[in-house]
């Protein structure tokens, strides 16, 4: 006899049971891995945090945004299931003489609706000058899932925002969220992750950014307009100065059997890496003939 599921949530879960039972029914109804609804979940909370202290009114009377979002969970609110699942959030603070770590605090200290966050341990400073700090999330002070957040000033480019939709759970899990999240916009996420791929890796080290393949890959299925791409390419290149474009894009033979593995996991229908790659060739082509 099948064990009935829980009713439709009328309100905000009484607690982080009753809200993981929500979870766990939407993640059998959407064939969505728990672990990654609760990720979800997570994200557009902390979004949500964030959206309270983010808008800044300007004298033009345009919108400044104070955090904005980048990398895997922009992708993800982008392509939702197809993409990647990814357990770390990258957020752009546009604030030049703010601490990371201070700004980040007195940003979510009144977290969002029954959500709070909570630092787990001492912020690392990364290679790249990145500050990573993990939180605790908890939903009327459950555990609810562990978020680890990327933090960085804005490079140049970052300045622009796009408005994506978020992930809403009010209907499913009875919970409330932002309508919008602002993020990185498309070509300028094309164009870092064009960078990382090619950046050549230091002494004695290898490249393992094979994922940023697979994810070139699904950013190609979203690109219409090439408009600002390349000048978007040329601003990331020369502002990391560390290679030159248009890239020399080779495929490290150590790749092959992640992107291959990965590939299959997310049904692309391109699987060998080699041909992916030729793909990323004629794309970067293509970038470097527009205007």
């Amino acid at each position: 006899m099948n064990t009935p599921g829980p009713k439709r949530p009328n309100g905000p879960p009484a607690s982080v049971g009753v809200l993981a039972k929500y979870a766990q029914a939407y993640a059998r109804s959407s064939g969505v891995a728990e672990g990654r609804v609760r990720g979800w979940v997570a994200h557009m909370a902390l979004a949500g945090a964030l959206e309270s202290s983010n808008n800044r009114a300007l004298p033009n009377g345009r919108e400044q945004y104070r955090f904005t979002i980048k990398g895997g969970v922009a992708l993800e609110l982008r392509l939702r299931e197809r993409a990647r699942a990814t357990k770390d959030i990258d957020l752009v603070l546009h604030d030049s003489r703010a601490d990371l770590a201070v700004a980040l605090e007195r940003a979510i200290a009144p977290g969002y609706g029954e959500f709070r966050f909570q630092r787990r341990r001492e912020p690392i400073v990364l290679d790249n000058g990145t500050l990573n700090v993990e939180l605790a999330a908890t939903y009327r002070g459950g555990a609810w899932t562990t978020v680890s957040v990327d933090i960085a000033r804005a490079e140049p480019g970052e300045a622009e925002v796009e408005l994506l939709d978020a992930v809403a759970f009010q209907a499913t899990l009875g919970i409330t969220g932002p309508v919008h999240v602002p993020c990185l916009p498309l070509r300028h996420h094309i164009a870092q992750k064009l960078h990382g791929m090619t950046l050549p890796p230091r002494l004695g080290k290898h490249n393992e950014r094979f994922k940023d393949l697979i994810d070139l890959m699904l950013m190609e299925t979203l690109l219409t307009d090439y408009t600002g791409l390349r000048e978007a390419c040329e601003l990331v290149f020369a502002s990391r100065a560390t290679h030159a474009w248009p890239p020399l894009l080779t495929l490290p033979e150590h790749w092959r059997q992640g992107y291959t593995k990965l590939a299959i996991d997310l049904e692309l229908p391109v699987t060998d890496a080699e041909e992916a790659m030729e793909r990323i060739r004629a794309l970067v082509a293509r970038i470097q003939a527009s205007s």
